[in-house]
C-alpha cells in the first residue's frame, strides 16, 4: 500500500455468551468493518463493530434482541497497540470486541412498548433521617467556622 491508499475489510466472527448486570447475553452475530489507510508515519484505522445480542427484559423477563454498534478511529505509529489489540500489524477483532462490548451494553434493557419503572414522587424530598445534615454544609454553617 502506498501513502494515502485505503483498504476496507469486513469479517463475521463468533463470540462466547457473557453475564453482565445479572443477565445472560448471547451474541447471535458479530461483524466488524475495518478501513485501513496508509499514512507517511503509520496507519489510520477506522473500526466499527456491530453485534446482535439476545438478553432479557428487566421488567418482563422476556427475550429481547439488541443491536450494539461501537468502534474506534486511531492512528497506529508502530506495529503494536495494546488498547486496540493490534500486534505485529494484525488486529485481533474478536478480542477487541470481547473487551469493549460489555461497556456498550445498557444497564437496563426493556422490551419494545414496555414502560420503565419510575418513582411515584417527582419531588426531591429528603429522607427525614438525613434532613439535619443539610445545615452542616449550608453557607455560614459551622463547617466554615474555625
Amino acid at each position: 500500500m502506498g501513502v494515502g491508499d485505503s483498504r476496507e475489510l469486513s469479517a463475521t466472527f463468533d463470540l462466547p455468551p457473557f453475564d453482565l448486570y445479572s443477565r445472560r447475553h448471547e451474541v447471535k452475530v458479530a461483524e466488524a468493518h475495518v478501513r485501513v489507510t496508509r499514512l507517511a508515519d503509520g496507519l489510520h484505522l477506522d473500526l466499527e463493530v456491530a453485534c446482535e445480542l439476545t438478553t432479557n427484559c428487566d421488567r418482563t423477563l422476556k427475550p429481547v434482541e439488541l443491536t450494539i454498534r461501537f468502534g474506534d478511529s486511531e492512528f497506529l505509529s508502530g506495529p503494536s497497540d495494546p488498547e486496540l489489540y493490534v500486534e505485529d500489524w494484525e488486529l485481533n477483532v474478536s478480542r477487541y470486541t470481547r473487551e469493549a462490548l460489555p461497556s456498550e451494553v445498557p444497564m437496563q434493557v426493556f422490551c419494545p412498548g414496555t414502560q420503565r419503572v419510575e418513582p411515584d414522587s417527582q419531588d426531591d424530598e429528603i429522607d427525614p433521617r438525613w434532613r439535619d445534615l443539610g445545615s452542616l454544609f449550608a453557607s455560614g454553617s459551622q463547617a466554615q467556622q474555625s
